[in-house]
């Protein structure tokens, strides 16, 4: 498999927003318009996305040679001059991918416009209540906007490649700002709704199992309809069909929450019924509780990253990680505890408990006590003297 990830990284290198790559042999795609069939046709082929109606890649074919990959690079609804790739959407194996966005209704991001600022100024990482302030501007200074939040109270800010807020009443409102999209009010972003699915059937070799894996922005949740559902995103996810009634998805970094309500963190599974609507055949009518991942889970996560990261070195990007562990667990002390004991049941760093439970050398267990464990699985790390929970 190391061989097709090599080969799509180098045919799919200099891939450009909102396209879509032909990585390896086989996949086939189809159009709204029709106007892009005869260009996708073999590996290396790149088609713009906007009219993609459907994608799928092929099951491991020993006898010819065949796995097939595809890559998508989504701009979504990020500024143009956005440093980071957006999202990345790669097909493994026996896969498939319907867009649910007609091409009529996807929103164009302009380039940004030139304002200035009325007076001394916050930029915020997102609009909101209580929004996170990232850096300050002066009064008369320059400004590129180039969308509104969606009740129109907070601009976009592109600077230096990176994203940030600004209450509007705070900059000056040119006339040339009247027509900049307002995010959040239905103007969907190409196939910001898509349907996903894979082959249920064991592949010959565990390796070619087949997946889909979906990578966000570092630190900028972007939301998604996947099979008919609202989900939030803030990670790099794989999805695989574990029955033909059943989606499973795995979080290897950051997290996902779902309409329903669920929280996945990194190293968490979820699987979502499938069952037939108006709309589609394959909606996710409900999702289970998440779970701690399996091994086959990390490894797919791993396998996935693998690729991902390649195709990351032949575009300039930055190469990311997939963790195998929870960001962190909370247990509560029992009668016989000792730090020693709990820091190699956890495989985690002492040091990294103490420093998670108040940073006191001379942490003390008490029983009932609960005691945060970060990043349990990440590998066992001791340097200090016996603790022993009391009462």
């Amino acid at each position: 498999m190391e061989s097709a990830f090599a080969s799509l990284a180098e045919r799919c290198a200099g891939l450009a927003r909102d396209s879509l790559c032909y990585g390896h042999p086989r996949a086939d795609a189809e159009f709204a318009a029709n106007q892009n069939a005869d260009a996708f046709v073999e590996p290396g082929a790149r088609v713009p996305i906007r009219d993609l109606a459907t994608v799928s890649t092929g099951a491991l074919n020993l006898e010819r040679s065949e796995w097939g990959l595809a890559v998508l690079r989504l701009g979504a609804n990020l500024p143009q001059a956005f440093n980071e790739p957006g999202i990345i959407v790669m097909l493994a194996g026996e896969a498939a991918l319907i867009n649910e966005v007609l091409p009529s209704d996807v929103m164009q991001v302009p380039a940004p416009v030139s304002t200035a600022a009325l007076e001394a100024a916050t930029l915020y990482k997102l609009p909101g209540v209580i929004p996170e302030p990232v850096a300050s501007i002066e009064a008369d200074e320059l400004l590129l906007v180039d969308a509104y939040e969606h009740t129109g109270e907070w601009l976009r800010v592109v600077r230096d490649g990176a994203v940030a807020w600004v209450e509007a009443d705070k900059v000056a409102r040119l006339q040339a700002m009247e027509n900049l999209p307002r995010l959040g009010l239905g103007a969907a972003f190409a196939l910001q709704a898509l349907s996903l699915s894979t082959g249920t059937d064991y592949p010959e070799c565990d390796e070619a199992e087949p997946w889909i894996a979906i990578q966000t922005p570092n630190d900028m949740g972007l939301s998604l309809a996947v099979n008919g559902v609202d989900i939030h995103l803030d990670s790099m996810v794989t999805f695989q069909q574990v029955h033909r009634n059943a989606l499973s998805m795995t979080v290897h970094r950051g997290e996902v929450t779902t309409v329903f309500g669920q929280r996945v963190r990194q190293s968490e599974s979820i699987i979502g019924i499938l069952g037939e609507t108006d709309e589609r055949q394959a909606t996710v009518l409900e999702w289970s509780g998440a779970l701690r991942g399996s091994e086959a889970e990390f490894e797919r996560g791993r396998r996935a990253q693998a690729a991902l990261n390649a195709l990351a070195r032949a575009n300039g990007w930055d190469e990311r990680e997939a963790f195998h562990y929870l960001p962190e667990i909370v247990h509560v002390v029992q009668a016989g505890d000792t730090l020693y004991g709990l820091t190699a049941r956890y495989e985690a760093s002492v040091d990294e408990i103490i420093a998670a439970n108040g940073g006191d050398d001379s942490l003390r267990l008490l029983i009932g006590m609960e005691l945060i464990i970060p990043k349990p699985g990440s590998g066992f790390a001791w340097r200090g003297a016996l603790s022993e929970a009391g009462e």
